[in-house]
């Protein structure tokens, strides 16, 4: 006996993910392969809960607080803008199209600042004692930060980061050699800075 197969399933995308800079204005693209769209609705996950952003169906369109004047839906394919990006917009946005068919997708959304220059000093160096060199960034965060010392690239572990502003990098036992010219470069999915510092080894080398 033959059993109908075709029923309303949920079908949800892969992720998509996006970097955008703060102030800016982004696209978020809704699901391709949809022919004719009936109602669209936006999410954004904050937390463990989606709130709402829009929902259109049938030509009504509700905007939700806060993004009142802040977001436009292109109702032919789906797509949203979001302007004037703010950090608290960075998480997963989730649009649902054509509620009978529950087509879903999925997008990561990170908002950023830039970098600014690296502040690099460091704790008074003397020969046969350890040290530290830090570099912090005061405006933007730093996903990632990488060490030079004349130009040459330090390796990872001599150095760690306490949060998404500051490295530390450690000078066991100073010697002479460990004088020089120490690079911290600071970056992000938008941006990248990077400052300089000579340092000197106080002391019998």
């Amino acid at each position: 006996m033959l059993v109908p197969l075709k029923q309303a399933a949920e079908v949800e995308t892969v992720l998509q993910r996006r970097v955008a800079v703060v102030g800016s204005s982004v696209l978020l693209v809704g699901p391709l392969n949809i022919t004719h769209i009936h109602s669209v609705q936006w999410e954004h996950l904050n937390g463990t809960t989606f709130h709402t952003i829009l929902e259109y169906e049938r030509h009504n369109l509700t905007v939700h607080v806060p993004y009142i004047a802040r977001v436009h839906l292109h109702a032919s394919n789906g797509s949203l803008l979001l302007e004037d990006l703010r950090e608290s917009d960075t998480g997963i946005y989730r649009v649902t199209v054509n509620r009978e068919e529950r087509e879903s997708l999925m997008i990561s959304l990170d908002v950023l600042k830039p970098v600014s220059h690296p502040q690099l000093w460091s704790s008074g160096l003397v020969a046969k004692a350890s040290g530290e060199v830090l570099c912090e960034v005061a405006e933007g965060r730093a996903d990632t930060f990488t060490w030079k010392k004349d130009g040459q690239m330090l390796p990872p572990d001599r150095s760690y980061r306490l949060s998404g502003s500051i490295s530390v990098l450690y000078l066991r036992m100073a010697k002479k050699s460990d004088c020089g010219s120490y690079s911290c470069n600071a970056s992000n999915g938008i941006s990248w800075q990077e400052t300089s510092l000579n340092i000197t080894v106080a002391g019998d080398h």
